[in-house]
């Protein structure tokens, strides 16, 4: 009898699989997820950012598709947020404190591989003057991961035989193991100049400050390494329609260093309390991508679609990664400008 050959999406499962336990076995030099539209997850950014901008309240979610290879195997980032101010200085609203939750997955696999997190952030804007130009915020974090790896769904050597894959079959691989969840915490400090025609705020903000062991092992030599960011944002109107926002952030993480920058310019379509913009503009990632932009602000809602370009030697894989976002806001009353992205 003739052993009948691998299909190619259990030989890709095999090949990926293996890839996991490899990965298991070496320190971590991988990066945090890192959403090209960052400026729609600010908790992802700064815990300093939480409850930030004119809005009273917002919701938040991002979605993004990775596929790579000819079949298009698929890694899907989903984030979701709900963060707002929970209480405002009588007579001067600048000084707030803000709190907020997020939920971060990522999936592959056809859902064999699932890590999920949840932050919990709170932070204090305070103004620095009494025109309430400049000011400070910072922000506190606290977050729990959970990597779940479902081994069943995946193919090992051992389980092969002349019909194929036979999952019931013991894998052989004795050392195999749940990821342990582990709770982390964060923190992050933004400093703020906001004025009838320009806002600006630059800042720093760090992730996982705890040692945490991350494997799917028996092995506790595998660290999940901290990350830090530095970021910042610059909006101002060019005239009554037209306004240009500016952004960046660079993130450090091991050895996974990167940065992304780059501007959008949003039309106003009416001089009404909440106009109907249309935003359209591009960002660069460090030697990776250039990712074009395309988003609409209507009253409450903003939405947004992105597309990676891969350039160097990016290009030369199938890879493609396309991202969505939505806010929701309940507008506050500050006469200040409108949004910038995330805020």
């Amino acid at each position: 009898m003739k052993m009948k050959p691998m299909k190619y999406d259990q030989l890709t499962n095999r090949i990926i699989a293996l890839g996991l336990i490899l990965l298991c076995q070496l320190q971590v030099k991988a990066q945090d997820p890192l959403f090209s539209q960052f400026y729609a997850t600010p908790m992802n950014v700064s815990p300093a950012l939480t409850g930030a901008g004119k809005a009273d309240w917002r919701i938040s979610t991002n979605f993004r598709n990775q596929s790579v290879g000819d079949q298009f195997i698929s890694l899907n980032t989903t984030a979701l947020s709900f963060d707002g101010k929970i209480f405002k200085q009588p007579y001067n609203a600048s000084n707030y404190v803000g709190l907020g939750i997020m939920i971060l997955q990522d999936a592959g696999l056809g859902g064999a591989y699932k890590n999920n997190t949840i932050q919990l952030s709170a932070s204090t804007h305070i103004s620095l003057d009494e025109e309430d130009n400049h000011g400070i915020c910072a922000g506190l974090g606290v977050s729990y991961n959970n990597t779940l790896i479902n081994f069943n769904e995946l193919d090992f050597g051992p389980q092969l035989s002349f019909a194929g894959f036979n999952r019931a079959l013991p894998t052989q691989e004795m050392s195999l193991n749940s990821v342990k969840p582990y709770y982390a915490v964060s923190g992050g400090l933004t400093y703020t100049y906001t004025s009838d025609k320009a806002n600006f705020d630059i800042g720093v903000s760090g992730y996982r400050f705890n040692k945490i062991n991350k494997t799917a092992l028996n092995e506790g030599n595998q660290i999940e390494a901290p990350r830090y960011n530095v970021h910042s944002d610059f909006q101002t109107f060019i005239n009554d329609r037209l306004a240009v926002n500016v952004n960046a952030v660079f993130v450090f993480q091991s050895q996974a260093d990167t940065y992304l920058v780059g501007a959008y310019f949003g039309r106003l379509m009416s001089n009404d309390d909440l106009p109907t913009v249309i935003n359209a503009g591009l960002w660069y990632r460090q030697n990776t991508a250039i990712i074009p932009y395309l988003g609409i602000m209507y009253k409450n809602m903003q939405a947004g679609l992105t597309y990676d370009i891969f350039i160097g030697n990016s290009s030369s894989g199938a890879i493609r990664t396309f991202e969505l976002s939505l806010i929701f806001r309940k507008p506050g009353k500050t006469g200040r400008l409108m949004d910038s992205f995330g805020k």
